[in-house]
């Protein structure tokens, strides 16, 4: 039996996070419960943006490849079923984002990224898992503060490709592996950046030590970028 083919794993450009649930663990609410729990997080992105279109290039060919295998698990659904759908549901692989008012374009686009934090495998056994998370530095974080919306991260992602049988759904999960912090809002805080710090000799937080980071992220304390940070322009 051929083994079967791992998929890809990716990292995305720097961005501002929306609604990160990376810190704990969401269990959805009442009415939409996750009974397995799952950590997840949206990366908002400038659409014209350098780094987004190569970003976007690079998730193509792996979109494409997951379309090709839902057309072939579609054929393979019996004929009732197939004329009951009609064809594949092709779902996007990332979100444009509308000003609410002008119901105009923002100039901005949207990805997902989820992981489940538990569940059972086929002999029974648990597992559980969350991700990953590390500083600009790439140094892993040992006791991860509250993450809010306007973080500024990269995220290291699989991309998994899916195909739902009952709806003829079809698109590419990008699963959550881990998340580089590069600059933190926690707490309702702003961060240094925004209230015009910049980086200074002196004292620098240190965390316990910890194992060394293996997760591709390097050191980003540095770094610039040429799209926009987080601010009154990104539809949040």
């Amino acid at each position: 039996m051929a083994d079967k083919k791992k998929n890809p794993s990716l990292n995305s450009p720097r961005g501002p996070l929306k609604f990160p649930k990376i810190d704990k663990v969401d269990y959805g609410t009442k009415e939409y419960p996750k009974p397995n729990g799952e950590y997840s997080t949206k990366l908002v992105l400038e659409a014209d943006a350098p780094a987004t279109k190569a970003f976007i290039a690079a998730l193509m060919p792996h979109y494409q490849a997951a379309m090709e295998e839902a057309a072939a698990k579609f054929k393979e659904l019996k004929v009732e079923t197939r004329k009951k759908l009609g064809k594949v549901t092709e779902n996007d692989l990332f979100t444009t984002l509308y000003d609410q008012e002008t119901e105009q374009p923002t100039g901005y686009i949207e990805f997902k990224f989820a992981m489940a934090a538990s569940g059972e495998r086929k002999d029974k056994t648990k597992w559980a898992a969350k991700p990953a998370i590390f500083d600009a530095k790439g140094k892993p974080m040992v006791k991860v503060p509250e993450i809010w919306s306007g973080t500024e991260a990269k995220v290291s992602f699989e991309c998994q490709p899916y195909f739902i049988p009952g709806t003829g759904a079809a698109g590419l999960k990008l699963k959550l592996k881990a998340v580089q912090i590069i600059d933190l809002v926690s707490g309702g805080q702003r961060s240094a950046s925004s209230y015009g710090f910049g980086a200074e000799d002196g004292y620098e937080y240190e965390e316990p030590a910890t194992e060394e980071n293996e997760s591709g992220f390097g050191d980003e304390s540095g770094e610039d970028t040429s799209s926009k940070t987080i601010d009154d322009d990104i539809p949040f």
